[in-house]
């Protein structure tokens, strides 16, 4: 009587080496998932920290429209100045409204801080007969050329000579 013993399908060494396999293809999938949610991160981060293409062209003409306030911010008869600030108001309103971005987030409050700038650079000149205005003008003027310059940077213009 012939007793037949029963091998394996597999053997061990040929079991071991297939899941070698397997965990080789599990690593290099887990190293390609974690390269490319790191690469998606970077470009949604950049992308945060750069001005959306329709903000620029409205925080442009904003900036357009403070600095023309700015202008105007000693002249008080007929109306000039007043007419400019609600203009550059309305302007920072709508900027407001189309940032998306952080980057535009940042240039809309630099914007509504120059505006802030000037509008107490007016009320100073306004005031200008209290002693205690009189001490303050001056802060105020270099705040609004920081704040001027912080608006100018985050949007990128050149500055004016």
């Amino acid at each position: 009587m012939v007793t037949r013993t029963m091998t394996p399908m597999f053997s061990a060494h040929s079991l071991v080496r297939v899941l070698r396999i397997i965990a080789l293809w599990l690593m290099v999938m887990v190293m390609l998932a974690s390269a490319g949610s790191a690469g998606i991160l970077y470009i949604q981060q950049k992308r945060e920290q750069t001005l959306s293409p329709e903000f620029r062209g409205s925080a442009q003409q904003a900036y357009q429209t403070i600095s023309n306030c700015e202008t105007y911010k000693l002249y008080t008869d007929n109306g000039f100045y007043e007419m400019r600030e609600m203009d550059a108001e309305k302007a920072v309103s709508v900027v407001t409204a189309t940032a998306r971005t952080n980057a535009d987030r940042l240039a809309a409050m630099a914007l509504n801080d120059y505006l802030h700038g000037v509008k107490l650079v007016h009320l100073a000149w306004e005031n200008r007969d209290r002693k205690s205005v009189q001490r303050a003008y001056v802060e105020y003027g270099r705040d609004l050329k920081l704040a001027k310059q912080k608006a100018q940077m985050l949007l990128g213009i050149t500055q004016q000579q």
